[in-house]
């Protein structure tokens, strides 16, 4: 994907900082040493055994036969080093340059795919057979999940959307059923369903949403957003650009004398049948376009002349269909790459989309084609390096394959930014030693602003892995995969400017193509680098100038592992908060009820962990023991507090439901609500009473109230009802109701409820509610394509008198808490996920009469030096927080507020 954001605004909105910056090692590579040395499988306690991430020079015995016979034949006599049987891996590919092979393997368990398990073997032709270089990759030894499914896939598909009111708000939703996968973990694997969901988000950005269910408990274990797009006679053709210039192009001919956008004259052609063909959407929305083949309702460019221009134009279509040439031409004649899928398949560009009549302004790769919109009037399509950029991740995605989250999908960016670049300042005569030459779409202001400032992003920028690189959770740009990119894209970029330009793009591609595969960090693309540099036989003057790129920005072994000042008491380290996976759950730290407290928590697929998939940890703040809450083949998630019991929402295979553990949670877990035919989430307790959501085969969302003695009532009775964001204290509740635009409110001692309806609701929903003893607060986001956030509060007795809080201008709400005596708030940076970011978030808070009387003198509650967010208010100034100072997530608490750290 290439998200594009509005001039000027971005100089404001760079003072903002960063949001949810968590999560980073869910899916971090295993280490290895950095001396080339073989190694045994990884059995670090509480990891997931993993074979050597890279192995050179094991052995030197050339094998007779094709180069994956020979690949298989080295992992077989070497089942010592990788601990693999061969027979779990299926050949994906063997790709040849000269002497030398690469082979890829998918390792499979039981016949069911390993998610991200690829596994790379490099050959070259010696003594009449071939003998092994290398390996890359990753493989999962200690693998013991049965493949046999506890809950059916039509399950597994309801219950994804029952769970995750993310999901159940795409627009246009569609669905695709991938089957049964493997999630490696330190367990021996779980088994899930793997689901796409594509269609649009309220604020109108697209969705490819990859969701995996758990297929033996039925909950949500990992998900992520993976967006990252005939007959007839060639003719010489003439189209006009956005700029006013001409440029000649190749187009078709048709039977009924019309001309084409349809490419039929290059190289692959005449062997595959494969053209370079342009479509108008015609201002259609972008959701119906996206994900899967062109479909028969959106046309080819045409024109009743041999001349495009007027629409085709305005469209962006002239441009795209120039601009998909010159990077067909690039990867055949620099790389010697036959297209996006290298087997000379055809290049499909569709122009000219909208989002509800609008501009759409943004690009995409969507799987199958490139998708593009417009950014104040102009096409994407202008940008060479747009197209460059958006080409190049359809050729990651058939090469490396590099899932598109964390520091995998920082790499997927950085080498579509990378190739974007080369091909545009190649075609533009842009020298390496230009400062322009790192601007990322520096064009697309169609020369009305300078390039510095038209520019999205900057492979200059200079930024270090140790210092600049943030564990960013992966509801915000998946994982930093925007933000973080520029790190290692500089470096690449860095390499450009001080080797051969041509030899450098040979370099990257081949790392991308033999080396690198789907779970590749940073490390490991320095691995892949240098390993594809030595394949073609680089100087050692070049060599130096690779390795001192890469630690010119901090990419080095063991550049995870930062230092930092931290100045509060560590609760829990290294979590997983499950919000990140789970839409529409509490966005706090942890629950908090006196000296106790509760943090839910977990590891989406367990990655390199040892705890349970998710549960919750219970403990004190004046004592260090603490308990975990946790079941095998179950997920407890979405603590509440209440006196000496938690409630917690526990999924399983035969249900979802409501449960219990008394005594500050140390008791025995106990069913409070699982209703056969139904599912029961979002609890909240107090004072003995229970409200919780329970949503119907026919995907109603019903309030429900359990009083303390145990008889239940509807809130909400009238059908239709979709509720969510609930919330309950001093005897009232409240929730967001119908489309996420009114807020409701319950007295529960009367039984009456208040509605109302939030301004300025076309775009913008209730993103979460919090109450004190006498008022409701809550988060309103939205926007059209430019994300905002917005406080706001009410007397809980009449909604009507809604009202928004200030804060700080410019600052973007990602997470707030509230009692009666003070109000904190996180923030995240709109442009962060572009590159333009100015530190790490802040938790920072105020009196509530303060913030409600229009003040603004906020403080900070606490100095450390990393990211923080996702704030939890306790009594007094007792305060709770997600930091990431250890290039970790971890829960971190202080008894009083910093105030400042000057």
């Amino acid at each position: 994907m290439f998200p594009t954001r509005p001039r000027r605004l971005s100089r404001l909105l760079a003072t903002t900082v960063a949001a949810a910056a968590t999560g980073a090692s869910l899916l971090a590579a295993p280490a290895w040493a950095d001396d080339g040395a073989p190694r045994p499988a990884d059995t670090t306690a509480g990891k997931a055994p993993v074979a050597p991430v890279m192995t050179e020079g094991l052995d030197g015995t050339a094998r007779t036969g094709t180069p994956a016979e020979a690949a298989r034949a080295h992992l077989r006599a070497h089942q010592d080093t990788y601990r693999v049987p061969v027979s779990d891996l299926q050949t994906l590919k063997t790709t040849a340059v000269g002497r030398q092979s690469a082979v890829r393997f998918q390792q499979k368990h039981h016949g069911v795919p390993v998610f991200g398990a690829q596994y790379a073997v490099q050959t070259e032709a010696a003594d009449g057979g071939q003998k092994v270089l290398s390996t890359t990759g990753t493989l999962y030894t200690g693998l013991t999940v049965s493949t046999a499914p506890k809950v059916t896939s039509a399950t597994a598909r309801q219950r994804m959307f029952s769970l995750d009111a993310r999901l159940r708000a795409v627009e246009g939703a569609k669905t695709a059923e991938h089957g049964l996968v493997v999630l490696p973990d330190a367990h021996g694997g779980t088994l899930a369903w793997h689901f796409t969901v594509t269609g649009a988000r309220a604020d109108g950005s697209p969705v490819r949403q990859e969701v995996y269910v758990d297929a033996r408990v039925g909950g949500i274990a990992l998900s992520y957003d993976g967006i990252d797009a005939a007959d007839a006679t060639p003719v010489a053709a003439t189209g006009v650009r956005m700029d006013g210039t001409e440029a000649a192009l190749n187009a078709n001919r048709e039977a009924d004398g019309s001309y084409t956008l349809v490419d039929s004259t290059r190289a692959m052609f005449p062997r595959t049948g494969g053209q370079i063909r342009t479509y108008d959407a015609q201002r259609k929305n972008y959701t119906l376009v996206a994900g899967g083949p062109v479909t028969d309702d959106v046309p080819l460019v045409t024109s009743s002349a041999q001349r495009f221009d007027g629409a085709n134009t305005t469209s962006g279509a002239v441009d795209a269909h120039l601009n998909a040439a010159k990077v067909y031409e690039y990867l055949k004649d620099r790389l010697g790459r036959d297209g996006i899928d290298g087997k000379g398949g055809s290049i499909h560009s569709v122009v000219n989309v909208a989002a509800n009549g609008k501009d759409y302004a943004n690009a995409f790769w969507d799987g199958s084609k490139m998708v593009y919109g417009h950014m104040n009037g102009v096409p994407l399509s202008v940008g060479l390096d747009v197209v460059g950029h958006e080409m190049t991740h359809g050729v990651t995605e058939h090469s490396a394959g590099l899932v598109y989250l964390n520091q995998p999908g920082a790499l997927n960016e950085a080498i579509s930014d990378y190739f974007g670049n080369a091909i545009e300042t190649a075609d533009k005569g842009v020298a390496m030693s230009d400062p322009t030459s790192g601007l990322v779409g520096e064009y697309l202001c169609n020369g009305t602003e300078p390039l510095d400032e038209c520019a999205l992003r900057d492979l200059n920028d200079g930024r270090d892995a140790r210092k600049d690189y943030l564990p960013i959770t992966l509801d915000v740009d998946n994982g930093g995969v925007h933000y973080n990119s520029t790190i290692v894209g500089g470096a690449l970029w860095d390499m450009r400017k001080t080797i051969d330009p041509k030899l450098a793009d040979r370099i990257v591609y081949q790392a991308a193509e033999n080396y690198l595969t789907p779970l590749s960090g940073f490390t490991d693309m320095r691995n892949a680098v240098t390993l594809a540099a030595k394949s073609l036989k680089v100087s050692e003057a070049d060599m130096a100038a690779i390795g001192k790129a890469f630690d010119d920005h901090g990419i080095e072994q063991g550049w995870e592992h930062r230092s930092g000042t931290h100045d509060g008491t560590t609760l829990a380290a290294d979590v997983l908060p499950a919000y990140e996976v789970y839409g529409g759950i509490d966005e706090q730290a942890a629950q908090i009820s006196g000296d106790v407290y509760a943090i839910g928590h977990g590891d989406a697929i367990a990655w390199d962990r040892g705890g349970a998939a998710f549960g919750i940890t219970v403990g004190r703040f004046s004592k260090h023991p603490r308990h975990e809450l946790a079941e095998k083949d179950a997920y407890l998630l979405d603590p509440s507090l209440d006196g000496d019991r938690v409630v917690f929402t526990r999924i399983a295979a035969d249900g979802i439901g409501v449960y219990q553990a008394g005594d500050k949670g140390q008791g025995e877990i106990k069913r409070l609500v699982d209703e056969p035919g139904a599912d029961e989430t979002e609890p909240v307790t107090e004072n003995g009473a229970l409200a919780y959501i329970r949503t119907t085969p026919d995907d109603e969302q019903d309030v429900m109230l359990r009083r303390a003695d145990g008889t239940t009532v509807e809130v909400t009775p009238e059908p239709g009802t979709k509720a969510s964001r609930l919330a309950m204290r001093n005897g009232t509740i409240a929730w967001a109701g119908g489309d996420g635009t009114y807020l409701h409110v319950h007295d529960i001692a009367t039984g009456t409820t208040q509605n109302k309806r939030i301004s300025g609701f076309l775009f913008n929903y209730i993103s979460d509610i919090q109450l004190t003893s006498d008022r409701v607060f809550y988060r309103v986001t939205g926007g059209f394509l430019i994300p905002s956030t917005t406080l706001g509060s009410a007397p809980a007795d009449d909604v009507t008198r809604m009202a928004n809080l200030r804060h700080p201008t410019g600052l973007f709400v990602a997470q707030f808490s509230v009692s009666d005596a003070y109000l904190a708030y996180s923030t995240y940076d709109l442009w962060g996920a572009l590159g333009s970011w100015s530190g790490p978030t802040k938790v920072k808070v105020a009196k509530t009469s303060d913030v409600l009387a229009g003040g603004n003198d906020f403080i900070r509650v606490s100095c450390s030096s990393g990211s923080q967010l996702a704030p939890s208010l306790g009594d007094g100034r007792r305060i709770v927080w997600l930091d990431t100072t250890a290039a970790a997530t971890d829960v971190v608490t202080r008894d009083t507020f910093a105030g400042t750290c000057d």
